[in-house]
């Protein structure tokens, strides 16, 4: 196997260091995407009856705004 350079893959970013904005938006929307996935699993059980749906639904648009945030709210303020 050849040897490789690995200096280029640990080279410092020239953007600098994250910001606290974006470290508190990121943990944030952790907490959205994966307590939207427990919300719909609560939201399949046939006990709830009509509240099943909503309970569903509620997990499904969490998880969404959980990806939706970081992928696009954050570029588009420059974070």
């Amino acid at each position: 196997m050849a040897k490789q350079e690995t200096g280029n893959l640990f080279e410092e970013s020239s953007q600098g260091a994250v910001g606290a904005v974006t470290a508190v938006v990121f943990i944030l929307s952790m907490v959205l995407a994966f307590g939207g996935f427990v919300l719909m699993s609560y939201g399949v059980n046939p006990e709830l009856g009509a509240a099943e749906v909503w309970t569903f639904a509620a997990g499904l648009a969490a998880t969404i705004l959980g990806f939706v945030i970081p992928f696009t709210w954050l570029p588009a303020i420059g974070k």
